[in-house]
C-alpha cells in the first residue's frame, strides 16, 4: 500500500474507531450513558468521517485500495448518519421526558430564585394579613366589595362555584395561567412586574384571610384554600422565579453579553414556567371540584398535605435524563 494511503489512515484510525463505539452505544439505547461531549464528538466525527471517504475515493482512483477499508468506512458513516437523523420521538414522549426529567431538574437548578418569590409572597401575606386587622380602611382597598359583603354576613363566597363546577374550574385554570405567564414575561421589566405580582397577590390572600379570621371564617377559609393552594401557589412562585431569572440576566449577565445572557436564561425560565401548566390544570380541577365541597375540614386538610407532600416529592428526588441532542452538519451544537 502506497505511503501517502497507509500513513493517512493511521492518522484517522483513532478518530473512526471512537465514531465506531460511540455509534454503538447510541444503537444499544445508552444515550444516557454518554455525556454531552460524547454527543458532540458523534457529530463532529461523522463530519471528519464523511470527508475522510470523500479522500479515500480520490485514492482509489489514483492507488489501489483495500477493498474492505473502503467498505468499513461507509458503513459506518451510514450508521452514524443513521443515529444523527432517525426520526424524532413522538411528541407524547417528549413531553413525558419534559415532565418527568427536564422541569423537575430545571426547578431544582433555580429553587434560589421560587423561594426569592415566595418570600416576596410572604411579605406581601404578612403586611395583609396584619394590616386587615388592625386598619378598616385598607381592606376596601384590596378585596372587593362583593367578598367583603359576603363575609360580614357571615359567609364564604366559594359555595356558588359548586354549582358551575366545569365552567368554574375552566375559569380558573385559565386565570391561574394567565398570571404565571404575566409573572414570567413582567420579568423583562427588570422584574419590577413580576415583584409587584407576588407581593400583590400575597397581600390579596393576606388580607382575605384577616377578614375571614375577624368574623370568625378562618377555617372554612383555609380548608378552602389549601387544597388547591399548595399547588396553585407553588406553581405560581415557580413561574415568578421565571421572571427573577429574565430580570437577572438585564440587570447582572456576568460574563456573557447582556443579549446571550437573556437568551440563556429565557430558555430556562421558560422551562419553568411550561411546567406550571399542567400543575395549574391540576389546581384548577382540585379548586372547581374538591375545595369547595361540602367535606369535613379536617379531610380538607389531610388532603392538602399530601398533596404536598406528593409535589415536593415530584420536584425535589432527582430523576435526571439525558435526551439525544446533535445537530446537522453546517449547524453548530
Amino acid at each position: 500500500m502506497p505511503q501517502t494511503i497507509q500513513t493517512f489512515i493511521n492518522t484517522r484510525k483513532a478518530r473512526w474507531e471512537r465514531l465506531e463505539t460511540l455509534v454503538e452505544a447510541l444503537e444499544r439505547g445508552e444515550t444516557k450513558k454518554l455525556s454531552s461531549s460524547d454527543l458532540r464528538d458523534v457529530n463532529r466525527l461523522y463530519r471528519e468521517a464523511t470527508a475522510d471517504l470523500a479522500r479515500l475515493q480520490v485514492f482509489r482512483q489514483e492507488d489501489s485500495l483495500p477493498e474492505e477499508l473502503e467498505t468499513y468506512l461507509n458503513d459506518l458513516v451510514g450508521r452514524a448518519y443513521g443515529q444523527i437523523y432517525r426520526n424524532p420521538p413522538p411528541v407524547w414522549s417528549s413531553l413525558w421526558t419534559f415532565l418527568r426529567s427536564t422541569f423537575p431538574r430545571t426547578f431544582r437548578e433555580t429553587l434560589p430564585w421560587t423561594l426569592v418569590a415566595l418570600s416576596v409572597f410572604g411579605l406581601g401575606f404578612a403586611y395583609g394579613f396584619g394590616a386587615s386587622l388592625t386598619d378598616e380602611a385598607f381592606i376596601p382597598l384590596v378585596v372587593p366589595p362583593h367578598l367583603i359583603q359576603k363575609v360580614e354576613e357571615g359567609q364564604v363566597w366559594f359555595d356558588s362555584i359548586l354549582a358551575i363546577k366545569p365552567l368554574a374550574s375552566s375559569m380558573i385554570m385559565t386565570n391561574n395561567v394567565t398570571v404565571s405567564f404575566l409573572a414570567f414575561a413582567f420579568g423583562i421589566t427588570f422584574g419590577l412586574g413580576t415583584l409587584y405580582l407576588m407581593a400583590f397577590n400575597g397581600l390579596l390572600v393576606g388580607a382575605l384571610a384577616g377578614l375571614c379570621h375577624t368574623h370568625g371564617l378562618s377555617i372554612p377559609f383555609w380548608s378552602f384554600v389549601l387544597p388547591h393552594g399548595v399547588i396553585e401557589l407553588t406553581a405560581i412562585f415557580i413561574a415568578g422565579a421565571g421572571g427573577f431569572l429574565l430580570a437577572t440576566a438585564l440587570i447582572a449577565p456576568g460574563d456573557l453579553p447582556r443579549k446571550d445572557a437573556l437568551v440563556q436564561r429565557a430558555r430556562q425560565a421558560g422551562r419553568l414556567t411550561l411546567g406550571c401548566v399542567p400543575l395549574l390544570i391540576a389546581a384548577g380541577i382540585v379548586e372547581g371540584f374538591f375545595s369547595p365541597a361540602p367535606v369535613a375540614p379536617n379531610l380538607k386538610f389531610l388532603a392538602a398535605a399530601v398533596l404536598f407532600a406528593l409535589l415536593l416529592c415530584y420536584l425535589l428526588l432527582p430523576g435526571t435524563t439525558k435526551v439525544l441532542s446533535v445537530s446537522p452538519p453546517g449547524s453548530v451544537p
